[in-house]
């Protein structure tokens, strides 16, 4: 299969406090182990430059936890070294993301000049009420000062994440925050449903479909509205989740549901290398520790199958409006894919859940509804 960008994902965990709803790997914010980990991350970018081979970096995304929680010249530092140490392609999409009460004027012209250029914004919602009934610190006018301010200092690739299906929540009130979400004119919107993950303490409180929660039907509206009123406003749906203008795609995300390369730093993170996987340590103790002896903070290691990579392919592709690729596929399995996953593809598209089109397996809207359901088809 042909080389795509190569992409590097930084995971910083730290965040002003739990979410009840989060089940990523964070925690709250802590300057001594902050400081640990920020010389753990400078060794072990060291190391993994041998794996990029010689491959500048076209995107690299901070992620967490709120990585814009550390301070700007730290940022600033770790992306100067990866840029010393790799290069970047000269078209480099550089992600950071951001809670929107933790930034000032100051500090976003300060990690513009460093050369992010690219901010995604966790809103989550402009509701006060919701706000703080998901544990979120921040206003809504946070959100709407900090976006004016990300455009003043250079940001022209703005994101702002939404999560609809609120306890509370009604269609009425995650229509107006798509209102006001669209006021701001972003160039990328990623819309969520809230995640009942078990451990949390919204999963041990609530229950799908069950009060405060929205029924499905309150759910169907809910969503039905974003997808219209998004698409009016010109952003179109390229992942089940993700709304972009023409052109304003994370390519850093695209990278990876395509199967691409990318690297990866930090407690937790996942990275991808030519059908190898890994993850790192979650703990950052352990990830330190581990760096302190000169090891690979492994967590695991696997090298995929060709029919665990066309699986994961096919899984990733699903989620995309762009579909699954069948060429690729052939190439890489060494057999045509309508003959291998004939009885799943059949299925697909006896349910209306995708249709087959100019050499690529293209999801319906119905199918991105139901990507899970779908991609279980092939297992």
């Amino acid at each position: 299969m042909a080389r795509s960008g190569l992409g590097l994902y930084l995971h910083l965990p730290y965040c002003p406090a739990r979410c009840p709803y989060c089940d990523f790997n964070a925690k709250r914010y802590d300057h001594g182990e902050a400081r640990r980990l920020l010389a753990g991350l400078a060794v072990h970018l060291e190391r993994i430059v041998p794996l990029a081979q010689g491959r500048p970096l076209d995107t690299v995304y901070f992620g967490g936890g709120t990585p814009a929680m550390l301070p700007a010249t730290e940022l600033a530092a770790l992306l100067a070294r990866m840029r010393g140490l790799m290069g970047f392609t000269p078209r480099a999409e550089i992600s950071l993301e951001a809670n929107p009460g933790a930034l000032s004027r100051g500090k976003l012209a300060a990690l513009r000049s460093a050369g992010f250029n690219r901010l995604s914004l966790g809103a989550q919602s402009f509701d006060p009420g919701l706000l703080k009934a998901i544990g979120r610190g921040h206003t809504p006018d946070d959100t709407r000062r900090a976006a004016a301010q990300a455009r003043q200092v250079g940001f022209g690739d703005l994101n702002l994440d939404l999560i609809h299906g609120l306890p509370g929540q009604s269609p009425a009130q995650a229509a107006a925050d798509i209102a006001a979400a669209l006021e701001l004119e972003p160039k990328h919107l990623s819309l969520y449903e809230l995640t009942l993950a078990p451990g949390t303490p919204f999963g041990r409180q609530y229950r799908p479909g069950q009060p405060p929660l929205p029924g499905d039907d309150e759910m169907a509206a809910m969503e039905q509205h974003a997808l219209a009123a998004l698409e009016a406003a010109g952003l179109e749906r390229y992942e089940v989740s993700n709304f972009a203008r023409p052109g304003m795609e994370c390519r850093h995300n695209q990278n990876t549901w395509a199967g691409g390369d990318y690297l990866s730093l930090g407690p937790g993170a996942h990275g991808h290398l030519s059908g190898v996987r890994w993850a790192w340590l979650s703990d950052p103790a352990e990830y330190c520790d581990a760096m302190e002896r000169g090891e690979e903070p492994h967590a695991f290691r696997e090298e995929l199958s060709r029919e665990q990579r066309a699986l994961e392919l096919i899984m990733l592709g699903l989620r995309t409006t762009h579909g699954v690729e069948l060429a690729p596929l052939a190439a890489l399995l060494g057999t045509d894919p309508r003959r291998m996953y004939g009885p799943a593809m059949a299925q697909l598209q006896a349910r209306g859940w995708a249709l087959v089109r100019q050499g690529r397996l293209i999801p319906t809207p119905a199918g991105l509804a139901m990507a899970d359901a779908a991609a279980a088809l092939f297992a």
